[in-house]
Parts: structure tokens; sequence; C-alpha cells
């Protein structure tokens, strides 16, 4: 095929995974994450304050940045797609980086075909374009990244640069440090090497540190360092309701079982450090899914752009993959796409939507809410510090395995007469809730009988 009939086709293919990129963002179910991100944000707006006032195990950071759409938009579903906006425009920037990154280190020979292979892969495009910190602390690492590529020697403003966004990265998101132990790695072989000097090794790091300084600051002014630890790692190190990773690995395989061949064979058509310190990046970030406890899909996706560069890299190099790169393109997105048609389709969040406006048009701004999992509490005030996961080997469970602390529910719907409750972890046939609440048009869904209209 013509070259330049190749590039065509490969930007109109990419347009097109762009548009059902932004179609999923809009329509798909939301994850209970994303109405976690903006409970979170609404309860700092009414004075509450992170980890005293009620849980969390991440940093405040990203929220600062949603409180303006609450601010504009009010207590209403509006809000919701104002943030998933928000959230896709982050997730461009994401795509954007792991341009850059693709083209300074494999050319621009395959600018276009890596972005189509990252926007293909269902775990990537589905949960990054969801209201969670894990596209934004990724985006920054990618920049991160970029400028240590950009330059085939780096420059000390590049380190400058980088360390920023890799600095950005961890007051977003603390994991981001599955990012950094690779990099560290990387510029000591470099630095062996002699690529690099102790000096410029130092220059990236003391920046990281400046930059996590004022963000770790204004933590530390509301719990101490133990808390922190606590809060931030020791919750996600000892939490009980644990799974393998095998479960995961098995659908993203199988959704992407083409991205991967590719991939795989693209190991073998490396050339140059540069090239095989990206083989190295996505080995290691894959490989730390393995080290973690509740491996949800979000941990898999820090290896997905370098994996997809390879494969791309990979259809550029080989000549038998080379000849019907458009045929291999197709084939590598038609199922993928196709999930995602299917999930755009289904209106699946119509009743999610729905129930978030019952529980609005129902309760007064003072009226208490038991979501139980963030199913639909989004801009209503919670009955207990714990407020999210008290599902069995949950939040609350694990918390308590680690330092006591009461949590009765039923005492709480007693004392604290909640307006609407959400009965999946409860018993209904329990007295104070038979007495007290009745069903209504939602499943589990229930509201106070005295307070029925």
């Amino acid at each position: 095929m013509n070259k330049s009939l190749s590039v065509q086709i490969e930007k109109i293919i990419l347009i097109f995974m762009l548009l059902v990129s932004f179609l999923l963002c809009m329509f798909q179910a939301f994850d209970h994450d994303e109405f976690e991100a903006i409970h979170t944000t609404w309860m700092m707006l009414q004075g509450k304050v992170f980890y005293v006032d009620f849980f969390q195990q991440k940093h405040p950071f990203l929220h600062f940045t949603l409180m303006p759409f609450i601010k504009i938009f009010g207590e209403t579903v509006n809000t919701i797609f104002a943030c998933k906006i928000y959230s896709y425009v982050i997730f461009l920037l994401l795509l954007y980086s792991s341009y850059l990154i693709s083209k300074y280190v494999f050319g621009s020979k395959i600018k276009y075909s890596a972005l189509i292979i990252i926007l293909s892969c269902t775990f990537f495009t589905d949960k990054l374009t969801e209201i969670r910190p894990d596209t934004m602390y990724m985006m920054l690492s990618m920049f991160s990244i970029a400028f240590l590529y950009k330059d085939i020697k780096i420059k000390k403003t590049s380190l400058v640069y980088s360390g920023i966004f890799a600095g950005l990265s961890f007051a977003i998101l603390p994991k981001s440090v599955i990012y950094l132990i690779p990099i560290t790695f990387i510029l000591l072989h470099r630095l062996y090497l002699k690529k690099i000097s102790l000096s410029d090794l130092g220059i990236y790091f003391l920046t990281i540190l400046l930059v996590i300084s004022p963000f770790l600051f204004y933590i530390f002014r509301i719990i101490n360092l133990e808390d922190y630890w606590f809060f931030n790692f020791l919750m996600n190190f000892k939490f009980l309701g644990t799974f393998s990773p095998l479960a995961n690995t098995k659908a993203l395989l199988l959704e992407n079982h083409i991205l991967f061949f590719v991939a795989a064979v693209g190991f073998f058509v490396l050339r140059g450090y540069r090239q095989k310190e990206i083989a190295f990046l996505s080995v290691i970030l894959f490989a730390s899914v393995f080290t973690i406890n509740v491996p949800n899909k979000q941990y898999f996706l820090p290896a997905i752009p370098f994996l997809s560069m390879i494969g791309a890299n990979a259809i550029s190099k080989i000549k038998i993959f080379n000849k019907c790169s458009i045929i291999l393109l197709l084939l590598i997105v038609a199922y993928p796409e196709m999930l995602f048609m299917i999930e755009i389709t289904q209106d699946k969040n119509t009743v999610q939507l729905d129930k978030i406006k019952y529980v609005l048009e129902h309760t007064k701004p003072t009226d208490k809410v038991y979501d139980g999992s963030i199913y639909f509490n989004l801009f209503r005030d919670d009955l207990d510090y714990f407020w999210f996961s008290v599902r069995p080997k949950g939040v609350v469970e694990t918390y308590q395995s680690i330092k006591p602390r009461e949590y009765n529910i039923y005492k709480l719907i007693e004392t604290k007469k909640p307006k609407i409750i959400y009965a999946k972890y409860l018993d209904i046939n329990n007295k104070i809730i038979r007495e007290n609440y009745y069903l209504t048009e939602f499943d589990r869904l229930y509201e106070r009988k005295n307070d029925k209209k």
C-alpha cells in the first residue's frame, strides 16, 4: 500500500477511535470510584478535613481541581458530566505524552499507529476515561518520562522538567512510585555508562523532592507521619479483601490478544539502549501488578503505552507485518471497539443517574444519607467517618484490624435517622429498618416512613 495512503487511513482510524473513546467516557456505566472522587470533593467544600472528618486512602490534590465544577454546576448531575469532560481532557494529555515518547524513542513512523494501539486496549480506554486520579498521575508521569527521552543526551533543563512532573505525579497519587523505581534503575545504569553525571542524578531527585515538599507540608498540617503512612500505604498493604490478579490478567489478554502478540514479537526487533529501556519499563510496570494485594484493572495500565509502542514498532520494522499494517491495526482494534460500542449503546448509566436525582429530590441539604459504597450519594452528608467500602473485608474491617474504632450501622441509623438508606449490606428485617423505612421504586433503596409525602 502507498505510504501516504496508509498514513491517511491511520489518521481516520485514530479520529474514529478518539470519537468512540469520548462517547464511552460519556455513556459508560459510572464506576463507584468516580462518585467517590466527586463526593470527596463535595465534603471538602463543606469544610470537612481529609483523613480527620472522613476516611480516605488518597491524597487530596486531584479533588482541589474538581472543586470549580461543583461550584459552577452545583449539586446536580451536570457536575458529573463536567467532571467527566475534564477527565477526558486529562486522558487526551496522557495520549499526547505517550505520543511524544513514541516519537522520541521510535521515530515518527509509529506516531499514529502507537496511539491507535493504546486506544484499542480495553482496560486503558475504559478505566482512564473515568473520573479517577489514575489518569492524572499517569499523565504527569508520562510527561516526566517524555522529558528524559526528548534528547539523545539528557539536558539539565529536561531533568528539571522531568523532576517537576514526577513530583506532581506523586502529589496526585503516591503509587506513582511504580514509575519512579524503574526510572531510577535506568538513570543509575546511564550513570554507570557515563551517559549522565552524578550531578545530573542529583538535580533530578532534588527537583522531585522540592516539588513534593509543599504538598506533603500541607498534608502534615492535618496528620502526622505515622497516620500518613497508615492511610496512604498500610491500609493498602494490609487490606483484607485481597484477590488474585489472574482473572484480570486473563481478561486483559483475551480482550487484547493481538496487541500482546505484536508487542511480544516487538521485543525481538528493539534497537539501541533507549528502546530497550522502554522494554524494561513495560516489563517492570506490568510485573508490578503481581505485587499488589488488590490488583484492580487500573493497576495494569501503566505498562500499556510502552507495550503499544513496542507493538507499533514491530509492525513498522517487520516486513511481513508492515506489508499488511492497516489490516493488522484493524484486527487489533476490531474486537475492543465492538466491546466499546456495546458499552456505549447499552445506556447503563441512566438508572444510576435516576437514582442520584431521586435522592437529591427526596432529601434536603441538611438530611443524612447512608449509601455504603458510593452508589448514589454525591451531595448529602454521610452517617459516619466510614462512608464507603463497608462490605465484608472492606475498609471498615481492615481499619479495625489495625486500629480499634467502633462502627455499628444500625445504631447509627437509629440515632442519626438518615432520610435514605441503601440495603445492600443491611438486614432489612432488622427492627430499626423494618419499622422506619419503606422500599422506593429503586431496588434496595429505602426511605424513612415518617418522611413519606
